[in-house]
């Protein structure tokens, strides 16, 4: 049977037992997936490790573990990748943080571009659902959630990509747009740490699209097709993680 896995925040390292006391976390294991004493789950810390665990304890707000067993986990992104979306309504932002988790971004950037309808978006839910998505698929560590930017503060050099351990010298960015040029497999070969931009409903505003030309960034398009925001997030994503 396959095993619960959940994302815990401690470092684990070489460690022989742990306890989560996140009162969240403990509630979902104990009464949403009702686990017992002596049940097994596997927790991760981010750290690209997967640690089989028996349920040692519950206490009345923690569980005590004792660490069974470290595998490294299913799933490490090898490619270093940062999705700059523009912000679109809610519930389609949160399917695309869920769907680039899942595809290995390592960074997610909210931008509020001209076109943007909202404005806002709660990022503890956006980062909740990172979360779940990196349990869901087996991925060992989970993406950053930016604070939401402005496309200005995301064109040029930034000197703080060090989170993800990126120089800013050494990130190729490139632009969606339906206008832009055919995007091929010769574009991306031999491309290491990536920044992509997708545009919301409606695209880049004219404005945008020259602040890309002013920064040297390309601008490409997947097809004649016009493609919804979260569509075109996922096809973009499978260009680059799949070639």
């Amino acid at each position: 049977m396959r095993l619960h896995r959940f994302y815990v925040t401690e470092p684990i390292g070489n460690k022989k037992e742990i306890t989560i006391n996140n009162a969240e976390l403990v509630n979902q294991i104990q009464r949403v997936f009702r686990l017992k004493k002596g049940d097994s789950i596997i927790i991760f810390d981010g750290s690209g490790s997967d640690y089989t665990c028996l349920i040692e304890e519950f206490g009345k707000a923690t569980i005590d573990l004792i660490i069974e067993e470290a595998n490294k986990s299913r799933y490490v992104p090898e490619r270093e990748i940062i999705l700059c979306a523009a912000i679109v309504k809610k519930d389609t932002f949160e399917w695309i943080v869920e769907k680039a988790t899942e595809l290995g971004v390592a960074k997610i950037v909210p931008i509020v571009s001209e076109r943007s309808e909202k404005k806002s978006l709660n990022e503890e839910r956006l980062k909740k659902i990172a979360i779940e998505a990196s349990e869901q698929c087996g991925r060992g560590d989970v993406p950053i959630i930016e604070s939401i930017k402005t496309l200005e503060d995301e064109v040029g050099l930034r000197p703080n990509l060090g989170d993800v351990g990126l120089r800013p010298d050494k990130v190729t960015k490139i632009a969606f747009h339906t206008e832009g040029e055919s995007v091929s497999r010769s574009h991306l070969a031999g491309v290491g740490p990536i920044t992509i931009f997708i545009g919301p409903e409606g695209g880049w505003s004219p404005a945008e699209i020259e602040s890309f030309h002013k920064n040297n960034i390309p601008i490409y398009c997947l097809g004649h097709q016009i493609l919804r925001a979260e569509t075109a997030v996922v096809a973009t994503l499978s260009q680059v993680v799949f070639q």
